[in-house]
């Protein structure tokens, strides 16, 4: 079943549906956003509010133009409730130099090498990803895709400080910011 068939059988709140959601990502979920190093409990009720807020969207018809697949939605909202509990919380949360890109930005990374698929947008990141030097790529690679921080980027990859590790982050992305603002179509 399409992202798109599902929205339209949630929004006549379709329960097979959110079954259907419910099924194929949890386990994924999980498994995804435990490298924020929270609950299983807390996890397992951040998805069941996410779930929840997908269920409302689709119904209210917010998710009728959604640029991104349903998993993308899903997980972006479930990562975002999982930092509000931490702030909620006073617990360490992860500061602002984690996302130079915006939550929508930052999903697409994600997404890039989970869907089959590639939108426009996509296809333009893959694409100059792929023109970074070797350096940008693995140490975005390990910052976004594989969720180390910068401590750990610091010392796997023998940069002289956490400082020159985030400089260094910071100057391939935006190096990759510029190869994608430059590409044609």
């Amino acid at each position: 079943m399409t992202d798109r068939q599902l929205i339209l059988q949630l929004k006549q709140r379709d329960r097979n549906a959110l079954k259907a959601v419910y099924i194929d990502y949890k386990t994924e979920f999980l498994k995804f956003m435990s490298r924020y190093n929270a609950d299983t409990d807390i996890l397992e009720d951040i998805f069941q509010d996410a779930l929840i807020v997908l269920f409302e969207n689709a119904q209210a018809g917010k998710l009728d133009a959604l640029k991104s697949t349903l998993k993308t939605y899903l997980f972006g909202t479930g990562k975002f409730m999982l930092f509000k509990h931490f702030r909620d919380a006073r617990k360490e949360v992860p500061t602002e130099e984690t996302y130079l890109f915006d939550k929508y930005e930052q999903a697409v990374i994600e997404d890039v090498f989970e869907d089959e698929g590639l939108s426009n947008y996509q296809a333009k990141l893959v694409a100059n990803f792929k023109k970074l030097g070797d350096k940008c790529r693995e140490i975005l690679e390990l910052f976004y895709i594989q969720g180390m921080k910068l401590d750990e980027i610091t010392l796997t990859q023998g940069y002289e400080n956490k400082d020159v590790t985030k400089s260094q982050k910071s100057r391939c992305l935006k190096s990759l910011k510029q190869l994608i603002g430059n590409s044609n179509g």
